[in-house]
């Protein structure tokens, strides 16, 4: 994160890349609003407890803010293009964030060419450990 120059951001969008950046879910979800909504390509999360379950894989795969291409917000609205990793790979990522009450309350979000299987990869590696943990 020392690349990343945070100074014009919006306070809210700076702590939510210092927690992807930490692998902070907890904080992460505190920048949401009870009533969020985050609209991707690979569907919608209602609401906290999606968002958490979501956003927590982004800590499996690894997924960081690499550097900030374009960007501009208004007191409301925030929208960005950046370089971002994932699991080690390089990727274009964009959003659009709308605040309500200082938090997220709506969110568009994507990477440039398409998501890969990270999060079904993620979640399959998941159920196999918990599959192995069992007893028969």
């Amino acid at each position: 994160m020392a690349d990343l120059d945070l100074s014009r951001v919006h306070p809210l969008f700076a702590r939510q890349i210092e927690c992807l950046q930490n692998a902070d879910i907890a904080g992460l979800v505190e920048t949401y609003h009870p009533e969020a909504v985050v609209v991707r390509f690979q569907g919608v999360l209602n609401g906290i407890d999606e968002i958490r379950e979501t956003f927590g894989r982004y800590m499996d795969i690894a997924a960081r803010y690499e550097e900030l291409l374009e960007y501009t917000h208004t007191e409301d609205t925030i929208f960005v293009r950046a370089h971002m990793s994932v699991r080690g790979e390089h990727e274009l990522g964009f959003g659009a964030y709308v605040l309500r009450d200082g938090l997220i309350w709506r969110q568009v979000a994507g990477i440039e060419g398409g998501m890969r299987n990270w999060f079904a990869e993620s979640a399959e590696a998941a159920e196999s450990t918990e599959t192995a943990g069992s007893a028969p």
